[in-house]
């Protein structure tokens, strides 16, 4: 009898620590811990999940800092600025840090636990976004200094979670890229009424610039691998006249936080993989080969040389050089095989960079010269 009332206590103290399969929303304070972990069963030899026996910190836990990571399609997430082709899959993540413990959803990130796992909190997303589209090195007195780019954090609605799509359209600016440029993001992490922010509009990189530091995510998404596809990561940047830097490595346009015209043709030259430096427009002849020149004859829109013969359209990614103005050819329109006014280009010009017809340049009745890299 004394065997069967032991037996009888030993199972009703084991119902009794049962987990309370109750589920808990994330973030919710966690209950009181129990005395006896329920075993967790060995994984199958097809699960891939990996299991984390940590506990989640204490509620009172103070988050000490957070950051955005940023993952190409199913790759390793990082800090790092983002080049990505419009084909692939930009995701943010949000890097939250409590004392020495990392907390994100970022996969493949050995050392961190997910975000379920933090103390309880809020997350929020901003586009950091230039305020206006066209700025000038150059004061009133011909002057140079780097002006200060007015950066605004935009919230992105309906973004309260951990991870998200990156998405590159300006909100302040004209959407020229449509969905094509460079975007810069922050997250906000609120836990009561406290809240921290990964690097954003005061990230200023310091002397010799005008921009933000690398700290500030930073994701640029171009059409393809080509010239003019590298081109398109300057969409949503300003117009700076008279760009510059203190070296071609920390040049505004490597930064891509803006250039003026010639600087925008060298910016793609450049990460195209030529070794150029850059330059104005009356430099370029130095680095470009001539094709062709001539002036638009207004009765057609066709360019024609001093013998009156239409200037043959090159090719695409050439470029065409006005006085003091440079955009490159994006499609051969109007009148098919020769160069005229309704051909598109690429180009800056007090206004981030667009493509559109030469007629709408505002150099159309200009003397031109195609050139084309060397």
């Amino acid at each position: 009898m004394r065997r069967v009332i032991s037996i009888l206590a030993l199972t009703m103290a084991c119902s009794a620590a049962q987990s309370d399969p109750t589920p808990r929303k994330i973030g919710a304070p966690a209950r009181a811990p129990f005395t006896l972990t329920p075993a967790i069963p060995p994984p199958s030899k097809t699960d891939t999940s990996v299991i984390v026996p940590a506990s989640p910190a204490p509620i009172t836990s103070p988050i000490t800092s957070v950051r955005v990571l940023a993952a190409i399609d199913d790759g390793t997430a990082s800090a790092a600025p983002v080049y990505a082709r419009a084909d692939q899959r930009v995701t943010l993540y949000a890097l939250v840090v409590v004392g020495t413990q990392r907390y994100s959803d970022a996969p493949k990130l050995a050392d961190a636990l997910p975000l379920a796992r933090a103390p309880a909190h809020t997350i929020a997303w901003n586009k950091i976004e230039p305020g206006a589209q066209s700025y000038s090195n150059n004061t009133d007195t011909g002057d140079f200094r780097f002006v200060a780019i007015d950066y605004h954090a935009t919230p992105i609605e309906h973004a309260d979670g951990g991870a998200l799509l990156a998405d590159v359209h300006p909100t302040l600016t004209p959407d020229h890229g449509h969905g094509l440029g460079t975007m810069r993001y922050q997250v906000v992490v609120s836990q009561g009424d406290r809240s921290i922010a990964s690097p954003g509009v005061d990230a200023h990189r310091g002397a010799g610039s005008s921009g933000l530091t690398d700290a500030v995510m930073r994701v640029a998404v171009r059409r393809d691998d080509t010239y003019l596809g590298y081109l398109t990561e300057m969409f949503g940047q300003p117009y700076i006249w008279a760009s510059a830097g203190r070296s071609d490595a920390t040049h505004q346009s490597d930064r891509l936080e803006g250039s003026d015209c010639a600087d925008l043709m060298v910016y793609g030259a450049r990460r195209a993989g030529r070794h150029i430096a850059y330059t104005w427009t009356g430099g370029l002849p130095e680095v470009t080969r001539l094709l062709g020149s001539g002036m638009r004859d207004p009765s057609t829109g066709v360019y024609v040389d001093a013998k009156g013969k239409p200037v043959k359209f090159p090719a695409v990614g050439d470029l065409v050089v006005f006085p003091r103005h440079v955009g490159a050819l994006v499609m051969d329109r109007g009148t098919i095989g020769v160069l005229d006014d309704q051909d598109i280009v690429i180009h800056t010009l007090f206004d981030s960079p667009k493509e559109e017809p030469i007629a709408q340049t505002g150099y159309a009745d200009k003397a031109i010269e195609v050139r084309r890299f060397r």
